[in-house]
């Protein structure tokens, strides 16, 4: 048992933690928009890269960290405005899958400039060194992944529900034209979602770097693991996406560790096969609403 609980419980639901907030970051902006922005992972690997620049041009930490998230909203209203909104107004939905997926590609080559596509170490995170808990190997790291997971799902839901500005943004995912009719502004609440989707995948984003190396081509990873527990959990589920992102940590860890490495995305997809035949809109969606 306690071989279990080391081997993939604990690790499983720190790498879950993560794939739930790319999915939680996912959902922020789907909720608002329907659209899966695809360059997420791409933005999560951008708030440490951006960090380790500004330290590199000789800012204090918590300069640098500033002038991260300053980048990450600039970045995220520059692919809303001309990567999504563009997109969503035509009404067709393989028009903004494309021009997110080439800001992927994008967004992916600007960030191997910096350091020629190698590696970094990111020493500005949360400490990845292991202590015993209750008997059990942990590191604040992925502790403090698990934390945030349930925080920011949890900030996300009350400004849903209890913000004029939420209420606003679920008025007009309901009905775009009745929301638009009292005054809401669609582009208005598509930015901030975009925003508050960037602040997401800046929090994940530290808390990946401070586990692994630094380097661009884990955003593709991070977005393919993101978008399945997405999946797994209902497309705009914010809860759906902190279950979802759990599950695929706790079972991927348990293919690796159990039947062999090269079977865990085969395992993954399964997962997502038998959700879908037993629960076709994921575990906590909802079929849309279709006025006839």
């Amino acid at each position: 048992m306690h071989e279990f609980l080391q081997t993939v419980l604990v690790p499983g639901l720190a790498d879950g933690a993560i794939y739930g907030l790319v999915a939680v970051g996912f959902a922020t902006l789907f909720t608002t928009t329907g659209v899966i922005n695809f360059a997420h992972g791409q933005m999560v690997m951008l708030m440490p890269m951006s960090v380790l620049v500004a330290v590199g041009a000789g800012l204090p930490v918590w300069l640098a960290y500033v002038a991260a998230l300053a980048v990450m909203v600039v970045v995220a209203l520059t692919v809303e405005w001309t990567a999504v909104r563009p997109f969503v107004q035509s009404g067709q939905s393989a028009s903004w899958l494309l021009s997110t997926l080439a800001v992927s590609v994008i967004l992916a080559e600007l960030l191997a400039v910096p350091y020629s596509g190698e590696s970094r170490n990111f020493t500005y995170g949360v400490s990845k060194h292991r202590f015993d808990l209750a008997g059990l190997a942990v590191s604040p790291a992925e502790l403090a992944a698990v934390a945030a997971l349930f925080v920011v799902a949890g900030l996300l839901v009350v400004f849903y529900r209890r913000t004029r500005i939420g209420l606003e943004l679920r008025a007009i995912a309901d009905d775009v034209d009745g929301a638009e009719a009292i005054g809401i502004s669609r582009a208005r609440a598509s930015q901030i979602a975009m925003v508050l989707s960037a602040l997401v995948a800046a929090v994940t984003g530290v808390l990946v770097a401070s586990t692994q190396l630094v380097t661009p081509s884990l955003g593709m990873s991070y977005t393919f693991y993101g978008f399945v527990a997405t999946a797994i959990g209902g497309m705009g589920s914010v809860g759906g996406a902190v279950v979802g992102g759990l599950v695929i940590g706790v079972v991927s860890q348990f293919a690796g560790v159990h039947v062999g490495s090269l079977t865990v995305n085969l395992t993954v997809f399964l997962l997502l096969v038998v959700v879908y035949l037993v629960r076709p809109h994921g575990l906590f969606g909802a079929a849309p609403v279709r006025a006839v």
